[in-house]
């Protein structure tokens, strides 16, 4: 059986929609993309500052947190909290990337093809290398 290009668009957005109905998101899930044969375990994705696009084959580990949100730690008490930045703190995940359970990765952030965050570490930003081994904060 061969799908339409219109069929096969409604099946990959069913397929976002089914993972995103069992994992948590703040802020838009339009502001989410995510490619084929993905493994989600309770992440939670923050796409208020920003968009958060998860590349084929990637997987999570329970309890991973996406963070696109920011806060100015300069202001004080209720001007802390509100406005947050509502741009410029994208997530970009490869393809094949493993983020292992409790693992939290604030954005901007570029992580390339086949890297590995391990477990419980902080990823604060930046871009990390394809193939690579990531640990710690």
């Amino acid at each position: 059986m061969s799908l339409s290009e219109d069929d096969l668009l409604r099946l990959v957005a069913h397929m976002k929609g089914a993972l995103l109905s069992t994992t948590p998101c703040w802020g838009d899930p339009q502001r989410v993309a995510i490619g084929l044969h993905v493994g989600l375990s309770n992440t939670l994705f923050n796409t208020v500052g920003g968009t958060i696009s998860v590349g084929d084959y990637s997987f999570f580990g329970h309890n991973v947190v996406l963070l696109t949100g920011s806060h100015d730690i300069r202001k004080r008490r209720q001007g802390r909290r509100y406005p947050v930045q509502t741009s410029g703190c994208d997530i970009v995940i490869g393809k094949g990337v493993w983020i292992a359970s409790n693992a939290t990765v604030i954005g901007p952030c570029t992580i390339g093809d086949d890297a590995v965050v391990a477990a419980g570490s902080v990823v604060l930003g930046g871009h990390l290398e394809a193939g690579c081994v990531y640990a710690g904060a």
